[in-house]
């Protein structure tokens, strides 16, 4: 019963506490150099000496024995490349890391040390919230490159304030990544939109998502139901679900508060930001739109009921999040 390990000799126990903790010992290295264990993948090799440490396990006490040196392998190997793992598996993902192992050969032929760059962090300049459709990834509309923006995606591109997931992003844009515009896309021949006019329970948690969508509906029922044409009565409503995703975000703190923590400061900053920007894009010829929205008529009218802060206060001029 005793597993045989590597070890020169194996100590007396001189006591069952002991006994255990040898037993376990040995056993962990014949695992490791079996390689028996399904969470380690086929190919991947035994730990070298130079990754184990060794760790010393002894009862406490003035009589106690000599520990036992017994050597554990790191907690962490790195995973191998996706496009060498497709060469030994029959996987569905072998395409995608034969692109990826092209991909990165183009980049590395341009510059090599495109990827060096990218490893010191990240400092965009804008917060993309756009949808998840497959086709409307934000990089691809606009030619970006990494580390330029910074993108959270849900279902038709809403701005909710219960959404921790977005919320969190957004707190993590404005006061941490400091991005100096947010951009609310939305897109033409939008599933979640349209699936929020019809008269069909979705169920949850994705019918409780489109009732946003829904209050969007009705608080422009009077235009979107003078529009005859079905599709171009879909447009509208995609264009004006943009708009009020883009108020949502002037109703946070998140955003209110960095306004005017910039704006109380002319001479660190040249304008108050985030500055906050509605586009529409159109699947069908490649074009992104800027929506032209009056944003300052907005905010007067509803300044009584959303505003968060008093830019006229002292209480107003928030701490840097930087400096924290």
């Amino acid at each position: 019963s005793w597993p045989r390990g590597n070890l020169k000799s194996v100590p007396r126990a001189s006591s069952m506490w002991q006994l255990r903790v040898m037993r376990r010992s040995l056993a962990a290295r014949q695992w490791l150099q079996t390689g028996s264990s399904p969470m380690f993948r086929p190919s991947t090799q035994i730990l070298s000496a130079q990754s184990l440490g060794p760790r010393s396990f002894c009862k406490k006490g003035k009589n106690a024995p000599a520990p036992v040196e017994i050597e554990t392998p790191n907690s962490w190997t790195e995973p191998e490349a996706l496009f060498d793992f497709e060469r030994t598996h029959d996987d569905n993902t072998a395409e995608l890391g034969e692109r990826n192992r092209k991909w990165r050969e183009e980049q590395l032929a341009k510059d090599p040390l495109y990827f060096a760059k990218f490893a010191k962090g990240q400092s965009p300049k804008f917060l993309w919230i756009g949808c998840c459709d497959s086709r409307v990834a934000a990089e691809n509309l606009v030619g970006g490159q990494p580390g330029e923006i910074f993108v959270h995606r849900n279902i038709a591109n809403m701005v909710i304030a219960t959404d921790a997931n977005l919320r969190s992003v957004l707190q993590y844009a404005v006061d941490y990544l400091q991005v100096e515009h947010i951009i609310v896309c939305g897109h033409y021949d939008c599933g979640g939109v349209k699936a929020a006019v019809t008269s069909r329970d979705h169920s949850s948690p994705l019918e409780s998502w489109l009732a946003h969508i829904r209050d969007v509906y009705r608080l422009h029922a009077e235009e979107l139901d003078a529009i005859p044409d079905e599709e171009e009565r879909h447009k509208r409503l995609v264009e004006l679900n943009v708009i009020e995703q883009c108020l949502n975000l002037f109703k946070t703190g998140d955003v209110q508060r960095r306004r005017v923590f910039t704006a109380q400061r002319p001479h660190k900053f040249s304008w108050t930001f985030p500055r906050i920007h509605g586009f529409v894009y159109s699947p069908s010829d490649g074009i992104l739109r800027r929506l032209p929205i009056d944003f300052k008529s907005y905010i007067a009218k509803f300044a009584t009921v959303y505003n968060l802060y008093d830019s006229s206060s002292y209480l107003a001029s928030v701490v840097d999040p930087s400096s924290q």
